[in-house]
């Protein structure tokens, strides 16, 4: 799936499988996860 396309739950997801390995699930991972999808808009500023 494009990047374009994906909504924001599925890059919060995304955030936490990647950070949080086989423990996605976990606190700590899912908080890596909404920090990532509350700051997603401002990342994409700083690329343009």
């Amino acid at each position: 799936m494009p990047a374009e396309e994906m909504t924001p739950a599925q890059y919060q997801e995304l955030a936490a499988r990647y950070n949080g390995g086989p423990y996605w699930e976990t606190d700590d991972a899912q908080a890596y996860g909404r920090g990532f999808a509350n700051n997603l808009d401002e990342a994409r500023n700083a690329l343009r």
